[in-house]
């Protein structure tokens, strides 16, 4: 079908522009519908039956999503006159901002200890600093020791305190809509900036981290996607020196990935972290494949200058349909391996770059024969493709093949040594860069505050026995206070915070019987959606403890914490593992992080056994398809090795740069082999064959490799850790790739002599 459209285009290419740029338009308008997605459920598992807990979880004690602004005096301590003026104003502001419809601070919260309240105080009445009821002289020292308080709105040394902007739906799984966050958070921050002068404020708090992760994967999506094309262009002008080879690949490449923008934006598939960077790749496998087709394009002008123009681009075409179609199957086939991870995004990610894929394929060559018959023919090729690299690489493996293998063992064996080395442990905090806003105020928040992200265990069955059994009530006392000093958690709220309020207003005795009863059902509502709503349910019969794990510890482990956590509440505490689970965002998070291992192995092994079948069809020969597939196993070998001795531990986006490095490398392979036979049909001379691949092929292969990875080393300027790594890790796997499929991959071919019949490729 392929080969009949573009006969068509040859004989007809100003119909077949036409019909192109109705195509192409007709999805390129749907890019106004194009959104990102970084939700809870962009952070899953496949089938994470965690997710549906902490849905339920929420839905039972209300939504943790909130905003946090922490507000930290320069001078002076955060209950003076002057400061609460200044903090009351604040507050003021941003309850008049849109979508703002509380704020939770020291001004409003109840006070149980300025002046004591007995337990009939305290259920009668409700003491604010803002109502003016509560005693000025001791709210410092209430603040500082209050179970309820205490690391928590105030710091310890009593100079920073927090501001809570609840951001709650009726349905915990309808977040706030993408455009009204951001806008809100705007408001917020241009809000702080008017009180900067007399404190440091910083915002902070997941829908803070969601919010600004999407800014940064639209501002590196739009910023690195144009630094990529000028950078990719200045490096066409550089090898090829002529301005046709320069717009020709890089506008077909742009409007390959704008056509499949278009085409993801109208099927409503939501673009997440793991995929920020599809429209970059787009851009690469296009241009890969247009460069291919001009270098052969030019050899063959070369070697029959007596060609007219159409005859040129027929024979390119036909010449380098075959292999590129091949290329694209095992490139589909390296994508289509993500779907054997259990990351959803992975997933979505791995069949979006196969439909893309194929679309860059179809899209250069029907672009490449439309615009080559619009243009003249040039007039010559003065520049000889002859390159002197190449040209070394040739002689150095056709003179050096033990040295070549042996160094490709030994840089296997280390890379296998830094495999080992790997690890998942991540924390949201390390994604940016220390000089960003989000990344100072999540620090300063997590050593201030107590922590950013909670980690939530929930026990059932246990809220109507709590009530009524007062060992049970100790017993959680207990376990309150274990989770309290593990020096990776900051602040712990549960049940027993509501009892430590109430012993203090009884005397320090611990409540029980009617007075247990008259504090629990005759709290001020106020108060009771403070200390009581958001830990114990009777609906549900359900206790629920909210840990804060401070993200700025040295060494967090967070599955062996929660491991260590489970331990102790089985063998210390006598729960049965089935009366409690772990939720929350820090549990959500974790739980991916500790399917990347698995995920990682199950997709390399899934894209190698899918790509040897494909090079068993394709060359017809079991030799030929381990000789092309031993050497492509260094690029990824060596990528997840330097991030092992690194100490670069496997991430949402780094976990797909192995199968990319692999696709790219299998493209690689099939080229070069795919020239080898042809020039071997020439002599039957393996050494002769493979000197006159590198002068053909290999050109396409370096230039291609060249521009690529200066192209995606750009990425190294965003302020999104994952993106510079992503950036880095695919220059290597692209100058890796063309490496060993220069000089590995034909010094293999020479020893072991594979036959190559006409009828292979």
């Amino acid at each position: 079908m392929l080969n009949s459209i573009l006969n068509f285009i040859i004989k007809k290419p100003v119909w077949s522009l036409i019909a192109f740029l109705i195509i192409v338009g007709s999805s390129v308008i749907q890019i106004q519908n194009f959104s990102l997605d970084a939700s809870s459920e962009s952070l899953s598992l496949d089938g994470d039956n965690n997710l549906e807990l902490y849905f339920a979880t929420q839905e039972t004690f209300g939504s943790d999503e909130s905003l946090v602004i922490s507000y930290s005096v320069k001078d002076g301590a955060i209950l003076s006159n002057n400061q609460l003026i200044s903090l009351r104003s604040l507050r003021d502001d941003l309850l008049e901002l849109e979508g703002v419809n509380s704020v939770i601070s020291i001004l409003d919260v109840s006070l149980f200890q300025s002046p004591p309240l007995s337990l009939v105080e305290l259920v009668s009445d409700v003491y604010t600093i803002d109502n003016g009821k509560v005693d000025q002289s001791l709210i410092a020292d209430e603040f500082k020791n209050s179970p309820l308080y205490a690391n928590n709105l105030v710091s310890a040394d009593l100079k920073t305190t927090a501001l809570l902007i609840p951001l709650a739906t009726d349905n915990p799984r309808d977040l706030i809509d993408e455009e009204l966050l951001n806008r809100l958070i705007s408001d917020i921050r241009l809000t702080m900036d008017t009180y900067r002068e007399n404190a440091n404020l910083f915002l902070g708090g997941v829908p803070m981290i969601r919010n600004d992760v999407i800014d940064f994967i639209k501002s590196d999506l739009i910023v690195f996607s144009l630094a990529v094309i000028l950078t990719m262009s200045l490096m066409l002008s550089i090898l090829f020196r002529k301005i046709r080879w320069v717009i020709v690949p890089i506008s077909i490449s742009i409007i390959g990935a704008l056509f499949m923008t278009g085409l993801i934006s109208a099927i409503g598939w939501k673009v997440t972290v793991i995929s920020a960077n599809f429209f970059s790749l787009l851009l690469v496998m296009t241009l890969s494949a247009i460069i291919h087709l001009v270098v052969r394009y030019r050899e063959i002008s070369k070697q029959s200058p007596d060609y007219n123009n159409s005859d040129t681009v027929r024979l390119t075409l036909s010449q380098m349909i075959r292999p590129c179609l091949y290329t694209v199957i095992t490139t589909i086939a390296a994508f289509a391996s993500l779907t054997a991870s259990q990351v959803q995004p992975v997933i979505d990610f791995g069949l979006m770059m196969s439909i893309g894929v194929t679309v860059a394929f179809v899209l250069s060559f029907i672009g490449f024969a439309i615009v080559m018959m619009l243009l003249d023919k040039p007039k010559s090729v003065d520049q000889s493709e002859n390159n002197l690299v190449l040209k070394k690489l040739a002689f150095f493996s056709e003179k050096q093949g033990g040295l070549i293998i042996v160094s490709f063992v030994v840089v296997a064996l280390i890379s296998i040594v830094g495999l080992s080395k790997l690890s998942v442990e991540n924390s949201f905090i390390n994604y940016f860069k220390k000089d960003t806003e989000i990344y100072q105020g999540l620090n300063f928040i997590d050593k201030e505050l107590g922590g950013t992200i909670p980690l939530e265990i929930v026990f059932n069955d246990l809220a109507s026995a709590y009530w009524a059994d007062a060992g049970l009530r100790e017993e959680f006392h207990e376990v309150h206070n274990y989770l309290d000093n593990i020096p990776s958690i900051g602040k712990v709220l549960s049940i027993d915070t509501f009892m430590q309020v109430l012993k203090e207003s009884n005397e320090g005795k611990a409540p029980n019987g009617f007075l247990l009863i008259l504090g629990k059902n005759n709290m001020p509502d106020f108060a009771k959606s403070q200390v009581l709503r958001p830990h114990i349910s009777d609906e549900t019969d359900q206790i629920r403890m909210v840990a804060r794990v401070k993200e700025t510890t040295a060494d967090l482990k967070r599955n062996q914490l929660i491991m260590d956590i489970q331990k102790t509440l089985v063998e210390d505490f006598n729960f049965d593992e089935d009366d409690f689970y772990f939720t929350g965002t820090f549990s959500l998070y974790n739980n991916l992080l500790q399917s990347l291992f698995s995920s990682q192995i199950k997709t390399i092994f899934t894209v190698f056994t899918i790509i040897f079948i494909l090079f068993l069809i394709v060359f017809r020969s079991i030799s030929i398809a381990v000789i092309a597939v031993i050497p492509n196993i260094l690029p990824s070998l060596v990528i997840l090795g330097l991030m092992g001795w690194a100490r670069i531990p496997l991430d949402i986006m780094t976990i797909t740069i192995a199968a990319i490095a692999i696709g790219i490398g299998i493209d690689n392979a099939i080229h070069y082999i795919s020239r080898f036979k042809s020039e071997l049909l020439l002599d039957s001379n393996y050494v002769s064959s493979m000197h006159r691949a590198h002068n053909s092929i290999g050109v396409s292969m370096f230039y291609t490799a060249a521009t690529v990875a200066i192209g995606f080393l750009v990425l190294i300027l965003s302020n999104f850790i994952p993106s510079i790594y992503f950036g880095i890790f695919m220059a290597i796997a692209m100058f890796s790739a063309v490496i060993v499929n220069l000089t590995l991959l034909p010094k293999l071919l020479i020893i072991f002599k594979p036959r190559m019949n006409r009828k292979v490729l």
